[in-house]
């Protein structure tokens, strides 16, 4: 029998794990919170509302305050990784989108979700939550609220160019990364229908977009032979390895690399 907690630890009061599991199980039980939960590899069978079902690689798995449930898993390997949400959390977001209107926490859809961005935006929020990113772990929660939620984040008129006037803020000052709640400030709406109608108008989350911006300037000066090191303090980044990781990932080598190609006539470059 093997049960173990790879990973577990707490951001801001919502908990975060990560499981690997075979020959073992959880008895009947429930939560005070929202339990949320991505499966990676193997398949969980589960026990709720009387019935029994099999959670596959790629699913999610969603229980309400208060839910009975159990889970099962066989011989095969299975990992998983689970966010608690407190339902103050549930509550506010939904409140804040007219949703929720006697007041109480909501009554999500639970059970077995095949819904490929819910499951993104789980292993996101756990991702940024277990590296104690700050506001990225904040947008991140933010973004899995909305899908939680199955909120559309429909542009009204006059979003659009509140936003842009966002983009333009960060296009002017790439050498300092934004705080979410100034952004929001200068939106002139919150930061949880910030974040959402940021993402839909560009495609990604604004802390995200102001580094791809950053990034691309630092191609441009490396392609006027601006030293990487140099590069990287210009543009804000705290340090080298920060520099060349956030760099590698976007354009697929490293600045060095990107700059000694261009210097030589190279054009066989991963630049996008």
């Amino acid at each position: 029998m093997s049960l173990e907690s790879a990973e577990w630890f707490s951001r801001n009061g919502i908990e975060c794990s990560r499981v690997r599991a075979c020959n073992s199980g959880f008895p009947k039980h429930l939560h005070d919170e929202y339990v949320i939960s991505a499966n990676l590899t193997g398949v969980e069978e589960i026990w709720l509302a009387g019935k029994t079902a099999y959670v596959k690689s790629g699913q999610v798995t969603l229980y309400n305050p208060g839910t009975t449930q159990a889970s099962r898993f066989d011989t095969q390997a299975v990992e998983f990784i689970s966010v608690h949400i407190p339902q103050p959390v549930i509550k506010m977001l939904a409140d804040e989108d007219n949703l929720n209107s006697d007041h109480e926490a909501p009554v999500l859809r639970e059970g077995i979700i095949n819904n490929t961005r819910l499951f993104d935006a789980l292993y996101r929020f756990a991702t940024s939550a277990r590296l104690e990113k700050g506001m990225d772990e904040e947008q991140e929660l933010i973004l899995l609220c909305g899908e939680l939620l199955e909120m559309p984040a429909l542009l009204q008129r006059g979003d659009e160019q509140k936003i842009n006037i966002v983009i333009e803020y960060l296009r002017e000052h790439l050498s300092v990364k934004p705080q979410l709640e100034m952004l929001a400030q200068l939106a002139g709406m919150s930061k949880y229908h910030l974040v959402r109608f940021f993402t839909r108008h560009t495609g990604m989350p604004p802390l995200q977009y102001h580094m791809q911006l950053r990034l691309h300037h630092a191609r441009d000066l490396l392609r006027r032979n601006v030293h990487p090191l140099d590069a990287a303090i210009m543009l804000g980044f705290y340090d080298q390895s920060h520099f060349i990781n956030a760099f590698r990932k976007v354009m697929g080598t490293t600045p060095h690399h990107y700059a000694s190609q261009v210097r030589s006539g190279h054009h066989k470059l991963p630049v996008p």
